[in-house]
């Protein structure tokens, strides 16, 4: 009785460390087991990870070196180049396509725009001079009643650069544009032209 008692403890035991055993098994890891691919990268076919659906073991995967991206190309006021492979969900290029900037302008930050001497009198842009921002001026009803145009326009009709053209050839060059005053034009009032200098 005594042995039948034990056995039955030991087997209960056994089964129960087993029972425990398994439930703490944990699941397969898909990247080591080689599961590394996305299905963008496995052109040519592959099996899906029945853990995670979203990585591929491929049968020819596709080998990315690459390095442009939309974003890199943006930078550079470029359309992206017509060469791509993916890697890891994003989209690479071999190079950068055609620029975006029309002739005449140059890229900075990823904007165009019109190369013009980096210092000297601007239009547009310049609180201190009566904008508001873009090329509001707080004279524009005076401007245009007495020139037909705002004042912003009156100022371009004077042949000045757009202050933010001379800002981004300022900038561009590695320095930085510092106001130094507004322009008025004798007795007729100020059009809000600025004076910058970069340095």
């Amino acid at each position: 009785m005594k042995q039948f008692i034990f056995g039955s403890v030991l087997c209960c035991t056994v089964l129960t460390s087993g029972y425990a055993l398994a439930a703490c098994t944990q699941t397969p890891d898909c990247e080591t087991l080689g599961y590394i691919y996305t299905a963008d990268e496995c052109p040519n076919g592959g099996v899906k990870c029945p853990f995670d659906t979203s990585k591929y073991f491929c049968f020819d995967p596709q080998t990315c070196d690459y390095t442009y991206t939309a974003e890199t190309c943006a930078a550079q006021c470029k359309n992206v180049g017509s060469s791509s492979c993916t890697k890891n969900g994003t989209t690479y290029y071999a190079s950068c396509g055609s620029s975006k900037c029309s002739s005449g302008k140059s890229c900075y930050n990823g904007m165009c725009f019109t190369s013009v001497s980096v210092s000297g009198w601007c239009c547009g842009y310049v609180y201190e001079c009566g904008y508001n921002g873009g090329t509001s001026n707080s004279n524009d009803s005076y401007c245009q009643s007495y020139y037909g145009r705002s004042c912003y326009n009156q100022c371009r009709y004077r042949g000045y650069p757009d202050c933010t053209d001379m800002h981004a050839s300022c900038r561009a060059s590695g320095r930085n544009p510092a106001f130094q005053l507004c322009e008025g034009d004798d007795y007729y009032g100020y059009f809000g032209n600025a004076y910058y200098v970069c340095q």
